[in-house]
């Protein structure tokens, strides 16, 4: 290290420099872990004010610098206004995205203003509150990654703020300032296995203190209780991940996940009447398939699952009947949960204690009293003289061969929309040929509803899931025939559910796959770790731990293994204290010079010998007070070979250190 006035090499590094880098990497790293979840004004505005300090930091000499810094009065003027500012913009449905907002405003305010250590710390507390932010948006595994970085940067930048305070001129040797780095990192190394096993015994609660603050998820262009003609085009446009299903693979036609039931048509509009507050258990026979699902927030009640799911796992949810499931409140933040769907193969599903009765079947009939006359009779020239399974397959062969296109741009959108769709532009997405054939089937006297879910998903063989997109967002048909109840029809072009990522290459698909993998684990093993998940882990390791044995010795063994399990944990933690006792010296002893060494084991072996150095005396004054000559000769000998290299401030070489050692040797040997 030096200080001004001495030697300066193109191999150091000015204190004030390295806190001023770190600094900047820790504020990017709070920004960039917010950034998507902010208006781009306030990360346009952050990126301007931060690249406008960073030139006055690093491009402008140290007099300009000084002169170039914003006045701190302005800085705290500009600060309050950013906070009252910001109070009057806070709404209850997006508190933490408003306060997010105002922190990088204030961040990025505090790099203008020339920096003391209480404002390097303030930069830093802010930084962690970004982060703390970007956790209630959205804590997915590129949240971990930014805390990671984070943690590891706060360390070292604390020991050399710590020297910046004392001395803001102090020049470091690289060498130097690359071991502070490391072995400064090394102390938030060793607190992640104590930090893992406080994640695992902490005792967890479903309803988490600070749960107001969550927000729903930026999929709230997800289902809800009802669907406009062209309104399910804004969801398919969406890439963002919708929910994940861990389960076995199936053949792509049965994958449709059941969302919403639509039972009420109004001629643009379809909504679902069916009551919330009331719960009316699904029953069906066929093939039964388990996922487990993990539902991302999107600000609606409905759950999904594979058609047609008979249980989903989840407190207080109800099912008011057609195989929907809906939660009390909106989900705002990952939900895990258990479903048993009975799926549909070659033999249509048999629903039992769900079928409508004469009422509901007049429900399922009824139609807008202003439905266009050409569509009831496109609809009765097609099933005309057939039965209701021809009349089924007739209007479902029309709209697939019929020349109808699937589109997701210039939707019709007339007063009468579904009269647009059929005989003028022929083109619309999927609510229009769902909706085209319910009302059609309505029309023809079989009963028939629309149900909102999503078709498809890409199946991730690393994980075991399908991931869903919104994009996959989609509704079909469902049509009540005698014999074999609800069965599901799907109108639209198969065309349409074709996915991007199968248009990239091999190598892209991998890396996604791989990095979703990643995300998914992360969400089933931390995200969603909760006090049932506890619980089993307990059960799972008393169970390990059970040793079969004769119940005459059971007591005896039973006993023994709590004394052997008490002595080996005693050993354990006797272990781990002497394991980081040698951990903590080993980063103490590399930390420190070894001229230092060196000196410190000189002045220890003549305290041995009954030869004490007073903190006043210098090295040659001390040496002088020792009474044995010979000793004395010897002691000179150290002295003046160490003080030729130290007062030059030069580096020790291996020879050097070694010819000392052998001269401390010497002392040992008159010792013994």
């Amino acid at each position: 290290m030096y200080l001004p006035g001495f030697i300066k090499t193109t191999h150091s590094i000015r204190v004030e420099t390295a806190v001023k880098l770190v600094s900047y990497a820790i504020a990017l790293t709070g920004f960039i872990s917010v950034c998507a979840y902010v208006e781009y004004v306030y990360s346009a505005l952050f990126v301007l004010v931060v690249v406008i300090a960073g030139y006055l930091d690093f491009k402008k000499s140290a007099a300009e610098t000084s002169q170039g810094y914003v006045p701190r009065w302005v800085i705290n003027v500009l600060s309050v206004i950013v906070i009252i500012l910001s109070v009057f913009r806070m709404y209850t449905d997006d508190l933490v995205e408003s306060a997010v907002e105002a922190l990088l405003i204030l961040l990025s305010i505090k790099f203008l203003e020339k920096r003391s250590f209480r404002d390097y710390m303030q930069v830093y507390l802010i930084s962690l509150f970004l982060l703390a932010g970007a956790a209630l948006l959205s804590i997915d595994l590129s949240f971990f990654l930014y805390f990671m970085i984070f943690f590891f940067l706060i360390s070292p930048v604390i020991v050399l703020l710590t020297y910046y305070s004392q001395a803001p001129q102090l020049i470091i040797q690289r060498e130097v300032f690359v071991k502070i780095v490391l072995k400064t990192m090394a102390i938030p190394l060793l607190s992640i296995p104590m930090a893992s096993i406080i994640f695992l015994v902490l005792p967890r609660t479903d309803r988490p203190f600070f749960s107001f603050l969550n927000r729903a998820g930026r999929g709230r262009s997800g289902f809800a209780d009802s669907v406009t003609l062209g309104g399910v085009s804004s969801i398919q446009q969406d890439s963002s991940v919708v929910f994940r299903a861990s389960m076995e693979k199936l053949d792509d036609e049965l994958l449709y996940w059941r969302g919403v039931l639509f039972d009420t048509f109004d001629g643009t509009s379809w909504k679902s009447s069916l009551p919330e507050d009331q719960t009316h258990p699904s029953r069906a026979r066929g093939r039964h398939v388990r996922q487990t699902i993990y539902l991302e927030p999107y600000g609606n009640k409905y759950v999904f699952a594979l058609d047609k799911p008979i249980s989903v796992s989840i407190k207080n949810i109800r099912s008011p009947g057609g195989f929907i499931y809906l939660t009390k409140e909106p989900i705002t933040s990952r939900l895990r949960y258990d479903a048993v769907s009975v799926i549909e193969e070659q033999q249509p599903v048999t629903v039992q204690q769900d079928s409508p009765g004469q009422y509901d079947i007049e429900r399922y009939l009824k139609l807008p009293p202003d439905i266009p006359e050409g569509i009831t009779a496109l609809a009765q020239t097609l099933t005309k003289g057939k039965d209701r399974r021809a009349a089924i397959e007739a209007i479902l062969t029309y709209l697939k061969d019929g020349g109808y296109s699937y589109s997701l741009e210039h939707l019709p959108a007339s007063q009468s929309p579904l009269s647009e769709f059929l005989f003028k532009t022929k083109s619309g997405n999927c609510e229009y040929f769902a909706s085209a054939m319910a009302v059609m089937l309505r029309a023809s006297g079989i009963p028939a509803n629309v149900v909102g879910g999503y078709k498809g998903g890409q199946y991730n063989n690393l994980g075991g899931y399908y991931m869903v997109m919104q994009k996959n967002a989609h509704v079909w048909v469902e049509a009540y025939i005698d014999g074999e109840r609800w069965r599901r029809y799907d109108p639209t072009p198969a065309a349409a559910f074709s996915l991007s990522i199968e248009s990239k290459g091999a190598f892209l698909r991998t890396l996604q796959s791989s990095f979703d993998a990643l995300n998914y684990y992360w969400g089933v093993f931390v995200i969603n770790y909760n006090f049932d998940r506890q619980l089993s882990m307990l059960k799972k390791l008393r169970t390990n731990i059970n040793v079969p044995v004769v119940k005459s010795s059971l007591l005896k063994i039973r006993t023994g293994l709590k004394h052997l399990k008490t002595t080996a944990t005693l050993i354990a933690a006797a272990l781990a204290l002497i394991l980081l006792i040698i951990i903590l010296r080993l980063i103490y002893f590399n930390n420190t010079p070894q001229e230092k060494r060196l000196l410190e084991g000189f002045l220890k072996r003549l305290s041995n010998l009954g030869f004490d150095k007073k903190q006043s005396d210098g090295l040659e004054e001390f040496i002088a007070t020792i009474t044995d000559d010979g000793l004395r000769r010897r002691a000179g000998m150290f002295a003046v070979e160490f003080e030729k290299i130290y007062y030059r401030d030069e580096r020790f070489t291996k020879e050097q250190i070694k010819r000392l050692r052998a001269i401390l040797k010497t002392l040992v040997s008159m010792a013994m």
